[in-house]
Order: structure tokens, then sequence, then C-alpha cells
């Protein structure tokens, strides 16, 4: 039987309308949803999103907002910006008491953290393609040398937004005593670089001071502000190696070059080791604080800014990631967490994730 025109009119309306009330309801639960901002070190990014998945799969009533940064523009962002945040994490722990504890939120509020927790680990080594100039050849013993041969062309991030850019500096110092060679600083990076690099030594530590504007050889030396977009380079071919984060490597499927551990900062065996060697910025980026880093194993930090519009949340957050499933993410994705993770002042870590920390 046919549908007269105005009932099949009244119909479609009335579809138009559930369709139109609908998306109103679904855009209300939308909007009605906790938006928890987390900034994390670039990284992170992988096994932050699984982390994403779990927890809002526990609560469906929070919407997890990630953004992936460079560790020190991580926390620029909060300390000179102002933006608020509920979770910080970063490459370099160290970063949070250097650049957090003293900086102070508008209002004389306090200062931005007084407490992070040490959650993960990584290992700084050389990222490469089976594409990359002299792959078959390039080992642990020469690396330095196969890097340095003018038709190989490498990629650094940025020292001065990107932890891995200053570390990556601080390994190649290390390995002038490693490997007994005081020419490999100058071939990898002064050599390709504008004038303003300069290495001082003095009482035993090594100090590498950089120019104010870092500008590569694009010949040879490719700088990008954050090392994941090195990444794309070495997939097109557009650079032969860089320095990266092992579990970075990993998680895109990309050759690895572990290096030794006494000049690859990871290892806690080899503290005294890492901190002879300093990086020291040659502008101010941070209105208050002197740019200086020291060499130390690399250890992630993650704290809850002192302007966090959910700290409730966060802290619920924390217990997933400090707890048995996000430590078996952070583990499935070649980040391994420190176990167990560590408090600096677990005296002002939050009482719900005491129990999680040393």
């Amino acid at each position: 039987m046919l549908i007269g025109t105005k009932k099949l009119i009244s119909l479609l309306l009335g579809l138009l309308i559930i369709v139109a009330m609908a998306d109103v309801l679904t855009s209300c639960g939308s909007q009605g949803k906790i938006q928890l901002k987390i900034y994390n070190a670039a990284s992170l990014i992988v096994p932050f999103q699984a982390c994403e998945k779990e927890f809002e799969f526990k609560y469906p009533d929070i919407d997890v907002m990630l953004e992936g940064h460079g560790s020190v523009q991580v926390i620029r962002s909060i300390t000179e910006l102002n933006k608020e945040v509920d979770l910080a994490a970063v490459a370099d722990g160290q970063l949070i008491p250097l650049l957090m504890y003293q900086t102070r939120m508008p209002d004389n509020r306090g200062p931005y953290a007084d407490w992070y927790i040490k959650f993960a680990t990584n290992r700084l080594g050389i990222a490469y393609t089976a594409s990359s100039l002299y792959s078959s050849e390039i080992t642990a013993d020469n690396w330095y040398t196969i890097m340095s041969r003018p038709d190989v062309r490498i990629g650094l991030a940025d020292p001065g937004i990107d932890s891995l850019g200053y570390r990556a500096l601080m390994a190649i110092q290390l390995s002038e005593d490693y490997y007994q060679d005081d020419t490999i600083f100058k071939k990898l990076i002064i050599n390709n670089f504008n004038a303003g690099f300069d290495v001082v030594k003095d009482n035993g530590i090594t100090t590498i001071n950089v120019p104010k504007l870092v500008k590569p050889n694009q010949k040879r030396v490719f700088l990008r502000s954050y090392s994941i977009q090195l990444l794309a380079l070495l997939e097109s071919g557009d650079i032969d190696y860089a320095f990266e984060y092992e579990s970075v490597a990993r998680q895109r499927g990309l050759k690895f070059l572990e290096l030794p551990a006494a000049i690859d900062l990871s290892s806690p065996d080899y503290s005294d080791r890492y901190k002879k060697v300093r990086v020291k910025l040659g502008f101010q980026r941070f209105a208050s604080v002197v740019p200086e880093f020291d060499g130390a194993p690399i250890i992630y930090g993650i704290t809850i800014p002192g302007n966090a519009p959910h700290q409730k949340e966060a802290i619920m957050f924390l217990k997933v990631l400090l707890g048995a499933d996000g430590q078996l993410i952070l583990t499935e994705n070649y980040q391994p967490p420190l176990l167990p993770a560590q408090a600096d002042d677990i005296n002002k870590v939050p009482a719900e994730l005491r129990s999680l920390l040393k």
C-alpha cells in the first residue's frame, strides 16, 4: 500500500528531527566529558596513546587530550605561556625541578610544581634503515667514523627544544674519551654547524656551549625541533642516520645501533662518567633559569602542574600509568618502566599515589 504524500513528508520530518536530536545528545555528551589535557615528550606519544585507550575504557566520562612536544617545550608551554595542563611528562626528569620549582605561577600562588615522579628509562643510540649509506658496515666501534664521511647525512634534534638534542651532544662528547679520539665532536658537530659551538674543559667537566643561533650545514646535518620529526627523513632516505631513543626506533621498526653503556646515558653505573659533560645553551629560553643541563642517566619524569584544572583526574591517570596496566603498556612499547617508580619527595606527592612509589 502506497503512503500518502503528506504522511511521507511527516515521516521524513520525524526522522530528521530524531537524527538532529541524536546529534545534539551526542554533542552534549562529548562536551559533557572532562577533558584531561596532557603535554608529553614526543618520544612518549605511542605508549601514552595506548594508556589513553586503557584509561578512557575505564573512565568513559573523561576525554584524554594528548599533545606531544620536545621536553623543554612541554615545560615552557606551562611556565612561560601559562598553559593550563593537567599532566606534564618529559624525557628528562631533571627539567621539572630545574624549570618548574623555580618558576612561580601568576599572583604568587606558588611554584608550578614541587614534586615529580620518575617513571621510565631509555637508551640513546643511532637509528637508521637498510638503505642508509654504509648500513652494512656500521658498528658500535666505528659509527663515529661512518657518520663523519662527507657523503653521509645525519639528523639531530634541536638542543634548545628537545632533551634528546642536548643528550646527543653529550653522547658525542663522551665518545671522545671512550674511543680515545679527541676529534669526534669537531668532525660531527663543529665542522657541520655555523661558528659558535665551543667546548671548554675545566676541573674535569667538559662544557658544550651551544650558540644562540644553531644553523647546520644542510648538506650534511639536518636539525629538527623534535627528534621524532627525524623519523620521516630517515624513512624517505633524506638522511642516513639520526640520534634517537631506542623506544622510538623500535616502535617505528627502524634499525637501531646500540652504543656502549659508557656513552648511551642509560646506566646508573656510569653516572659519574656522564656528569663530566654539560650542555649550556647560548640563549635565555626561560626567563628565570640558567639553561644548563648536566649529563645523567635517562630518566623520564611526570608531574601535575600547580595550575592543573583537573588534579583529581590527573591522579587517576597516574594510577593507571604507574600501575600494572601502565607498566605493561610501557614494556610492550619498548619503553622500560622504572620499577618501582620513584618520587623526588614522596611527602609532597598526592597521598593516593604513594603506595605505587619507592
